[in-house]
């Protein structure tokens, strides 16, 4: 056999072992870095006219303190005609404009969350694990709104060019956290393979494997359960064929050699 179709079969034998590798799920170990997140990306769908509406809940809470005024018995004994009016009329649009109640709820975590649940598009969840001891971990992420962390809510930071990232500190040897992130819809415009970053102090590059992001080549072998068969049976035969190709010649000089001593001997 020729020196190029040696190197074309084994090539061929590599090739196909590292994709039966990739279809079984078992090459995510191969060069693997000591700090590594393991992601699964899917999308968030709410129904329509999910969440609260500030000014909704800030003409709501006006008209409801008007008609009190009308029909609070004790303000209209205790208050002048005049200055009910007024309070009524002047200081309640003044305190229940919609840039009050959207402060006032901001300020208070659970409304807080509840004001960011209808820009919810995404989420991210998974794992980080270090292999060795790792100091200020943080996972950048585009438009991440919440996060939590053992399932504890974490604030997300934003970096000093405007990305949203998520500090785990430090992280022992050997140790994991799982992590879940909640997305906005700018999100879906970035490619998170590439954008989602995992680092540590003194420049440590983390790797990120990312599963069930939408538009990478190949995407429907995670739908379609019968093209993994096609695939895992393309690479197998592949394997196989390359094998066997590489093998034939080998035993083909195994068989030749006694045929030869035999002629040999049967001249003399």
């Amino acid at each position: 056999m020729r020196i190029w179709q040696g190197l074309v079969t084994l090539s061929l034998i590599l090739m196909a072992g590292l994709g039966l590798l990739v279809m079984s799920g078992h090459a995510r170990g191969l060069l693997s870095a000591e700090l590594q997140a393991e992601l699964h990306v899917q999308d968030f769908p709410l129904p329509p006219d999910m969440g609260v509406d500030a000014n909704r809940v800030a003409d709501f809470m006006a008209g409801e303190l008007q008609d009190r005024m009308d029909t609070d018995i004790a303000i209209r004994l205790t208050m002048d005609p005049n200055v009910a009016q007024q309070v009524k009329t002047v200081v309640l649009p003044r305190l229940m404009n919609v840039v009050a109640v959207r402060t006032m709820m901001r300020e208070v975590p659970e409304l807080s969350e509840l004001l960011d649940l209808g820009t919810f598009r995404r989420t991210v969840s998974g794992t980080v694990h270090s292999r060795t001891a790792a100091e200020d971990v943080a996972l950048t992420v585009p438009g991440a709104l919440l996060a939590t962390v053992d399932g504890t809510r974490v604030p997300v930071t934003t970096t000093s060019t405007g990305m949203t990232a998520l500090e785990l500190g430090s992280i022992a040897a050997g140790e994991s956290r799982d992590i879940v992130l909640w997305l906005d819809e700018s999100a879906g415009s970035v490619d998170l393979g590439r954008a989602i970053q995992l680092g540590a102090t003194e420049g440590q590059r983390g790797r990120v494997l990312l599963w069930g992001d939408t538009g990478w080549f190949g995407a429907d072998v995670e739908a379609l359960r019968w093209g993994r068969w096609v695939v895992g049976g393309v690479l197998a035969a592949a394997f196989l064929f390359g094998l066997a190709g590489a093998m034939l010649p080998f035993l083909g000089r195994r068989k030749a050699g006694p045929d030869r001593g035999d002629a040999g001997a049967y001249r003399s």
